[in-house]
């Protein structure tokens, strides 16, 4: 018996259906398998991001100057350009805020006159420029980011908790589990959101950030070409971890059903 059938067997065993534990064992692999890809693709990200980030602009203009001229040109001179704290940028990165009305800029690009500096920075203009035109899209996700960012590993621990508080005041698994599994699927779908509505938000930014670029002529057109390259890699890693979500969120419902199920055959 080779290892995929002894994985259904497993779950069978368990009174799972074996439909349901194909079902579930073909998700978890393909979850494996592009885990792995957006990890490579986001080693590519790094690459290009830093390679592109050590050649100066011709222009000679800096990551706040450019982002300080575009934001007056289109009318927003109450935003901020900033660097970016510690834990920001940690978990967040280059981004736009809301509620502080500030584009924040990590530490490596902040008033560097570099290509990456300088397209990232317009990139976080054009976010910035959606937002306060009301943009529902680009506001959902911004304002979600957060959630984004810790939804899918919250899931579990959430989950744990509820049966953990069923089982030291009922002993069994009861309506404390169920809402906290409710709360946890919540998460994890304003996580997906969030992941879904980065693709059409970041590529709508890239655009208005190369209009911008050849508008006011501040990067020649090889250097454009870079700027095109580190928004090209951003998309796909952002694509890559869309399925991830998607693969996760089918996974965790897969969990839910199979954990029905074993309880009902006990």
């Amino acid at each position: 018996m080779n290892i995929w059938e002894e994985a259904i067997k497993y779950l069978t065993d368990l009174g799972v259906s074996r439909g349901l534990a194909i079902a579930y064992l073909i998700v978890g692999a393909l979850l494996v398998v592009m885990a792995i890809v957006a990890f490579i693709m986001w080693i590519r990200v790094f690459i290009t991001y830093n390679v592109t980030n050590a050649k100066k602009t011709s222009s000679g203009k800096t990551s706040f100057e450019v982002a300080r001229e575009a934001l007056d040109k289109n009318g927003l001179q109450h935003i901020k350009v900033k660097k970016a704290g510690f834990f920001r940028a940690l978990f967040i990165g280059n981004c736009y805020s809301i509620t502080r009305k500030t584009v924040y800029l990590r530490r490596g690009i902040a008033n560097k006159d570099s290509i990456t500096a300088v397209g990232m920075a317009l990139q976080k203009v054009g976010i910035a420029k959606m937002c306060e035109s009301g943009s529902k899209t680009a506001r959902v996700r911004n304002s979600l980011q957060i959630v984004g960012l810790f939804g899918p590993v919250l899931f579990i621990p959430i989950v744990l908790i509820g049966a953990l508080v069923d089982y030291l005041l009922f002993s069994t698994f009861g309506t404390f589990s169920f809402v906290a599994i409710a709360i946890g699927l919540a998460i994890v779908i304003a996580s997906f959101v969030v992941t879904l509505l980065n693709i059409p938000v970041e590529r709508k930014a890239g655009q208005m950030a190369l209009k911008m670029i050849e508008e006011s002529h501040i990067l020649n057109q090889e250097e454009i070409e870079l700027v095109k390259k580190v928004f090209k890699a951003y998309i796909i890693a952002y694509v890559c971890d869309f399925i991830v979500s998607l693969l996760r969120m089918i996974q965790i419902v897969l969990e839910i059903v199979m954990n029905i199920q074993i309880n009902n055959k006990n």
